[in-house]
């Protein structure tokens, strides 16, 4: 099950009857997300606490919910394949079954909040700059993988360690398809 801490501007979209009590974990991370709005329509993105690796929803709307489940999975697996992330086929359901979502309210993980801010603030920056704030022509793996290539300070085997989202989900999926 993939926990996803709900900022409140997501718990708003999501609503409270989803948000339930959970302390189990993934071993794959848990999921950070948060929602914010280009041309009047809902964008969510996900973060991995982990691996600070991030997937991206376009034109999010309420009925996505009913099927969030497929919707998040068929997402994250484009998203690897466009990120030429690679894992052993057969472990192709055991991963679609730990992306199984459970909604919570927000945590304090200040640094994975951060790095969804800074996320957020580039994907919009991109968006108004190089698609006119016109999403219905954004390519959304190109959009992503931007992000998910961008150097991240809190990663990393030291304490103030350097590192790759892209690198990270990969060791990520390594130890998980062992």
């Amino acid at each position: 099950m993939a926990i996803i801490y709900c900022t409140q501007k997501f718990e708003t979209v999501v609503g409270k009857t989803r948000i339930v009590k959970s302390d189990k974990s993934s071993p794959l991370g848990n999921w950070n997300a948060n929602v914010f709005m280009v041309s009047k329509k809902n964008c969510v993105i996900l973060m991995n606490d982990v691996s600070y690796y991030s997937v991206l929803l376009i034109d999010f709307k309420k009925n996505d919910l009913m099927n969030f489940h497929e919707v998040f999975a068929e997402r994250f697996f484009k998203q690897l394949e466009n990120d030429e992330i690679s894992f052993p086929s057969e472990f192709t359901d055991k991963i679609t079954k730990e992306l199984q979502p459970v909604f919570l309210t927000t945590n304090n993980n200040r640094k994975v909040l951060g790095a969804i801010q800074d996320a957020t603030l580039d994907m919009k920056r991109y968006i108004t700059e190089d698609y006119s704030d016109n999403i219905d022509y954004i390519d959304v793996d190109e959009l992503n993988s931007n992000i998910n290539e961008k150097i991240i300070s809190v990663l990393g085997k030291k304490k103030r360690g350097y590192g790759y989202p892209n690198d990270a989900i990969q060791e990520l999926l390594n130890k998980f398809c062992v």
